[in-house]
């Protein structure tokens, strides 16, 4: 993707404060040159994690708003740690495992972005930057009328951006596949074309031979649902998109 379609403008920019920024990575030279780059250059707050211990531990003191995580730390897999660090943040990979297979493996496993190494160091910062966007936009692009929606066993909290699903159990979203929810939900019961959910989640044009926003349905039918619904709630609509298969009144409740 070209840098200057990741580099915000300045008025979006203007409208967010930088994000703080937790780096998990065990090599020590790689961490101080991230660093200084993300606070001197990025404007950015930082916390550093040498494992994935010490990651859980600053992330819940910390409280980042993205995540920067390498896959070959000390302790544990960091692709492990994915689903456990993107509860509320958003997660990038930065990784010197550049292989298409592990791409693939970090992004189904709920990352949101992924970098292989050696990086740009201003691009880390735009792909920082448009994931922090990405996420601020699904937190206030909720209108009044919808709140919270029920699909099935599935509660889905629009204004907190969570998910749960039987006896009250999280399921974790990444924040591509929050977008493409929430799009497909605000729009129900009418269809969002693909190429729309792929600018909305994927932040890219939509190309015929892409199976990105299929992939992202496809792992949204599997998150939410254990069982044969997940086809007759999230729905194909042949040569118009996706749809939510539920009637609009239904999906208004309070806050």
């Amino acid at each position: 993707m070209p840098l200057d379609e990741l580099d915000p403008s300045p008025v979006t920019l203007g409208l967010l404060p930088e994000p703080s920024v937790l780096l998990v990575e065990d090599d020590h030279d790689v961490a101080q040159t991230f660093v200084r780059f993300l606070e001197r250059a990025g404007g950015m707050k930082t916390a550093w994690a040498r494992t994935g211990a010490e990651a859980l531990r600053l992330k819940d003191s910390f409280r980042p708003d993205i995540v920067l995580i390498d896959l070959g730390l000390p302790d544990v897999d960091g692709g492990g740690l994915i689903p456990l660090l993107q509860r509320d943040c958003g997660v990038i990979v930065v990784s010197g495992r550049g292989e298409d297979v592990e791409r693939v493996v970090g992004l189904e496993r709920g990352a949101d972005d992924y970098m292989a190494k050696p990086v740009v160091m201003r691009e880390m910062v735009a792909r920082i930057r448009a994931v922090h966007r990405r996420l601020a936009r699904s937190q206030t692009a909720v209108g009044p009328d919808i709140a919270q929606v029920t699909l099935g066993s599935v509660r889905v909290d629009l204004r907190r951006r969570s998910v749960v699903g039987r006896n009250e159990a999280p399921i974790h979203l990444t924040a591509a596949e929050f977008v493409a929810l929430e799009a497909l939900i605000t729009a129900a019961p009418q269809p969002v074309s693909r190429d729309r959910l792929c600018k909305l989640a994927l932040r890219r044009q939509f190309h015929a031979e892409d199976r990105g926003v299929d992939q992202l349905v496809l792992n949204l039918r599997r998150k939410l649902f254990a069982d044969d619904t997940a086809h007759s709630v999230i729905v194909s609509v042949r040569g118009a998109g996706y749809a939510i298969n539920i009637d609009k009144e239904l999906l208004l409740a309070s806050a």
